[in-house]
């Protein structure tokens, strides 16, 4: 409203300029002549009104023109400003968009990592149970075995000692006897056997000390073969022992070891690959849009021929194998991790052994674009023990 009276405010000032621009130029400002006669004469210019009119028409049409275009510039002005604010907010949202679907691909894939990690922890302590278990087995046997024996050296001992007290009583009666009868014939024979009975009492004496020194020479013989016995069992017993612990540290060394290697092998492998996929997506990334589903579907089975090289790395084989495959369908975590591996069609030997390398592989080769990996994330792979 105070544009449109500043417009009618302009338009009465220049009307009223043309006016009087008008009547200047209409007015004589040469030097009247002096009529003849007496009386004065006035000279003046007649204006037309319809030519006022027109003139202030087109000034104000000339006017509402300019400000016409004036408006329909600003307004085109505010449009494109508003059209580039909504395309920017567009814009914006997208990358936002962008950013939390990349966040919750993130957050799925370390979940899935974890479960992962959780299943083969999970292996891992049942196996060492079975291990401890097995070992536990083995030493209750070696215990019975070593009280078995121990119950039958003491049986055996308990039977000599039987042996030797059944002995001493024999010798005793017959020693008795001896004396009996002796006696008998001494008191019958009288003084014609003094010699004799004296000379029978020194053979008597020198046999008892005989007898006397075998009994302590068998009973210390007997003694030195009880200790060497139970000095063999013990350093029999010591030596299973320590052979035992020997193998036990044996075999965990050789475990760690080999897990050491396994984890080194993994990483070296892991940091080729990743070099490697890293350079392919650079150069992928500068091939036309027009060729992006067929270069997809070509990586796609170019990383399908690197997981089978990876799974057949890790497989154990044999010449039984030539010329059989298997079928194995992989679920695969966007970082490489196998979360799952199923045996399909296929021989059942060369199934197990390349279910085996998988599972021992962990981890295998995949694309960082997202597209290629939408094609291996689960895929059937066919198998070859020797690459045939």
């Amino acid at each position: 409203m105070k544009r449109g009276l500043s417009s009618y405010v302009i338009a009465s000032l220049l009307l009223h300029l043309i006016i009087g621009l008008i009547l200047l130029v209409g007015l004589d400002f040469s030097k009247p002549k002096r009529p003849a006669s007496s009386g004065q004469i006035v000279q003046a210019v007649m204006m037309d009104e319809n030519f006022l009119n027109q003139q202030a028409e087109q000034i104000q049409n000339k006017q509402a023109k300019q400000q016409a275009a004036k408006k329909e510039k600003e307004d085109a002005e505010r449009t494109r400003r508003e059209q580039i604010e909504a395309q920017e907010q567009l814009r914006e949202a997208e990358q936002q968009r962008k950013v939390a679907e990349e966040a919750a691909r993130k957050a799925e894939a370390a979940k899935q990592m974890k479960i992962a990690e959780q299943k083969r922890a999970e292996e891992q302590t049942k196996a060492a149970e079975e291990a401890r278990k097995v070992e536990e087995q083995k030493a209750k046997k070696a215990e019975e075995a070593r009280k078995a024996a121990e119950a039958e050296s003491k049986a055996l001992a308990l039977k000599k000692k039987k042996e030797e007290e059944r002995k001493k009583e024999a010798e005793k009666q017959a020693k008795a006897e001896a004396e009996k009868k002796a006696k008998a014939e001494a008191e019958k024979k009288a003084k014609a056997e003094a010699e004799k009975k004296a000379k029978a009492e020194a053979e008597k004496k020198a046999k008892a000390e005989a007898e006397k020194k075998a009994k302590a020479e068998a009973e210390k013989k007997a003694k030195a073969e009880a200790e060497k016995k139970a000095k063999a069992e013990a350093e029999k017993k010591a030596k299973a022992e320590a052979e035992k612990k020997a193998k036990e540290a044996e075999a965990k060394k050789a475990k760690e070891d080999a897990e050491r290697k396994r984890k080194a092998e993994e990483a070296r492998q892991l940091a080729e690959l990743e070099q490697g996929l890293e350079a392919e997506a650079n150069a992928r990334s500068q091939a036309a849009a027009a060729t992006a589903a067929a270069a997809a579907k070509g990586e796609a089975e170019r990383y399908g021929a690197m997981i089978v090289d990876t799974i057949r790395r890790y497989m154990l084989t044999d010449q039984t194998m030539k010329g059989k495959t298997c079928t194995l369908n992989l679920k695969l975590a966007p970082d490489g991790f196998i979360i799952s591996v199923q045996t399909g069609a296929g021989d059942p030997a060369v199934c197990r052994a390349g279910k085996a390398a998988a599972l021992k592989a962990g981890k295998v080769p995949v694309p960082k674009d997202p597209a290629v990996y939408a094609q291996l994330k689960e895929i059937n792979l066919l198998v070859d023990p020797f690459g045939g």
